[in-house]
């Protein structure tokens, strides 16, 4: 079974990805990369949300910040349902 991302991990990509241009772009670019340099020293594979990170068209901020909550339940969970939010069609 997939882990789930740490706590203080998804809580720094949210704040990024609901406040900052510069690591939207980055992160709408290459996710993995945008997501492993909020990592640090923390080993990402394995991680469910990492293992299928992909990013057509990324949410607004606004819709990242309203929808915090339900982005990290989701991020947080060991389900294997990643959250479809991040990402609008």
């Amino acid at each position: 079974m997939s882990k789930p991302l740490p706590p203080a991990l998804v809580d720094a990509l949210l704040d990024k990805l609901a406040t900052d241009d510069a690591f939207r772009e980055a992160f709408a670019r290459d996710p993995r990369s945008a997501l492993s340099s909020l990592a640090g020293a923390v080993e990402l594979q394995g991680f469910t949300a990492w293992s299928c990170l992909t990013v057509s068209r990324l949410a607004s901020k606004e819709e990242i910040a309203r929808d915090r909550q339900l982005l990290r339940s989701q991020l947080c969970s060991a389900l294997r349902d990643i959250p479809h939010r991040l990402d609008v069609s």
